[in-house]
């Protein structure tokens, strides 16, 4: 499948995702209840459980420690990795400088950004079938999904 193959997923799954925020579905004390901001890490689960689930795509979680120029300012982001190590990032937004992206996703080989975090480190997916909440988020966002 094609990068932009995977960026129209990418965004379709995120917006389904802020549609759902919006329309305050997700109940108040889910993170998800904030996204971008503070769920990468169950944003990624949730992407990868439909990926896999819908489109056969196998990904891995990659984790890192972003750093500004405040030392005592630090981030941990989350991101999926396919096996040709492109990298999907739906919160990719949530640092100033990738701002520009304006749907919010990053797909593409890895750049500086991610080559310059901390404590890199690549996971398996979380089953989000083994957690309620997330299990739940989950149905919330595939309903807001347009077919």
């Amino acid at each position: 499948m094609r990068n932009q193959d995977i960026y129209d997923i990418a965004v379709t799954f995120r917006a389904a995702i802020l549609e759902a925020k919006y329309n305050r579905k997700f109940d108040r004390s889910d993170r998800m209840s904030n996204f971008p901001g503070g769920c990468c890490d169950d944003s990624c689960d949730l992407l990868a459980y439909y990926l896999f689930t819908t489109y056969d795509i196998n990904t891995k979680q990659g984790n890192g420690i972003y750093r500004d120029n405040n030392p005592n300012n630090t981030t941990n982001h989350a991101w999926l990795v396919m096996d040709d190590c492109t990298i999907i990032d739906i919160t990719i937004n949530q640092f100033e400088f990738f701002s520009k992206y304006a749907e919010g996703v990053y797909v593409g080989k890895e750049n500086s950004f991610y080559k310059h975090l901390e404590d890199y480190r690549i996971y398996e997916n979380y089953d989000i079938m083994q957690d309620a909440r997330l299990w739940n988020d989950y149905q919330i966002i595939m309903s807001s999904i347009v077919r």
